[in-house]
């Protein structure tokens, strides 16, 4: 009887390994069905190809989640957009793309991407776009022989507002290289050729302003700058009213620490400049030209609703450091306090035309997050940094224009002929004003 019961197969031992392998399956299939619906959705969504309005619908909206940080949203939005074959919405698609991929760390993603649309679309309109951004890819990989190449290319064969990219790469090389020189004026060509006010143009006032700053106040020479040698009987101030440059131009360029500590003989670093300011109400901006063009841009906060900073013409009165500010109804607010509106620099502007008023000025603030708003009752209010640069830019006397739209003038403001030799009296508005 045991031999025979061990010897015999059950019938039943067949179909519980069936039920065993259904029941196996179905919670496999539970299990992976999220994921399989998840990758199902991807590659549909990849295949699916939008085009027109609907594309360039999703495109702006994809742009809008970049800037608002939703990077994974724009990346969904812009997935059905990079198999088209739009001449425009298509590359430019690839190219937020290519700024998401890199964004992630993914920089050769980036770059295969953008190597494949640059193959594509040769002979499209947006092809000197995608060849930039290729370039730009380089250069962050620090593959900067590669991308040289193609910013020379940019520069000798596309049209101007796309050359200015190329300008703007090699002018970023040549900083790379510490040529600030040549990086400086890199970048003025690609301000000159930019479409005003575009990424391009913004990004090229910004490196170059910076570069002349840098330039004018180093000790180190430039082609702009001359040499004094010191005279019996000079002083700081002496000299800085003969060679109509400031104080603080002299003492930072020469690395003095002792403006009365003089040597007879002793060589000065200045660079001779004839600034004037154009204040542009449209935008609060203040655009700082010397006699090569734009110098800088600088964000002001000016007059608010009821309050609007008036148009006209100004010169610098006498200037201030650390300045008391007589609140209204209050008294002098003392220099340095948080209470002091004014920041730590003022600036009257005196007018040049009647019906102007006397208590304008230029000044610091101590309300950095209103600086580029219209928040002031008048005044034109800087960071306190910015305004301190400015201060040791420019001597009293300097032309200032406060206009609504400095684009609906012909060409860039030119300097008054007689404005080094200007003098204005001091008037009301050399004291402090009350209209912050």
């Amino acid at each position: 009887m045991g031999k025979r019961y061990f010897a015999k197969k059950s019938r039943w031992e067949p179909r519980l390994f069936v039920i065993m392998g259904a029941i196996a399956l179905v919670f496999a299939f539970v299990i992976a069905a999220p994921y399989l619906l998840s990758l199902g959705r991807a590659m549909f969504q990849s295949r699916v190809v939008i085009a027109g309005d609907a594309a360039r619908e999703a495109l702006e909206q994809a742009h809008a989640f970049v800037a608002e940080g939703a990077i994974e949203e724009a990346e969904r939005m812009i997935q059905p957009l990079l198999s088209g074959r739009d001449p425009v919405v298509t590359p430019r698609a690839i190219i937020l793309q290519a700024d998401i991929d890199h964004h992630h760390g993914k920089a050769e993603d980036a770059l295969r991407l953008l190597s494949e649309a640059c193959e594509t679309f040769r002979a499209g309109r947006e092809y000197p776009r995608l060849l930039e951004r290729k370039a730009r890819q380089l250069e962050e990989m620090a593959r900067l022989d590669e991308a040289r190449v193609i910013y020379e290319t940019l520069r000798d064969n596309a049209p101007p507002e796309i050359r200015a990219m190329g300008y703007l790469g090699l002018g970023r090389l040549a900083e790379r290289s510490d040529d600030l020189i040549a990086a400086r004026d890199l970048y003025r060509r690609a301000v000159e050729d930019a479409p005003w006010n575009e990424p391009v143009w913004e990004e090229a006032v910004t490196l170059m302003g910076r570069l002349n700053v840098a330039l004018i106040f180093s000790p180190a020479q430039t082609p702009e700058s001359r040499y004094y040698t010191v005279e019996s009987g000079d002083t700081l101030i002496s000299i800085g009213m003969k060679l109509n440059t400031t104080l603080g131009l002299l003492t930072i360029a020469n690395n003095i620490d002792d403006a009365a500590r003089l040597s007879l003989g002793q060589r000065l670093k200045y660079t001779p400049k004839d600034f004037f300011i154009v204040i542009e109400r449209s935008t609060c901006r203040l655009y700082l030209f010397d006699n090569r063009g734009l110098f800088k841009l600088y964000k002001v906060g000016l007059g608010k609703p009821g309050h609007e900073t008036t148009l006209g013409n100004y010169t610098i009165g006498n200037k201030q450091k650390d300045p008391v500010w007589h609140k209204p109804g209050v008294g002098p607010i003392p220099a340095n306090s948080p209470e002091n509106e004014l920041g730590t620099r003022w600036m009257p502007l005196v007018p040049a035309e009647e019906g102007l008023p006397h208590d304008l000025g230029i000044h610091g603030t101590v309300a950095s997050e209103t600086v580029g708003l219209y928040s002031s009752k008048g005044c034109a209010r800087m960071l306190n940094h910015e305004v301190e640069e400015l201060y040791d830019l420019v001597v009293r006397a300097t032309p200032v224009e406060i206009v609504e739209n400095i684009r609906d003038r012909v060409d860039e403001p030119d300097a008054p002929e007689d404005a080094a030799e200007s003098t204005p009296e001091t008037t009301q508005s050399d004291v402090a004003s009350d209209r912050i």
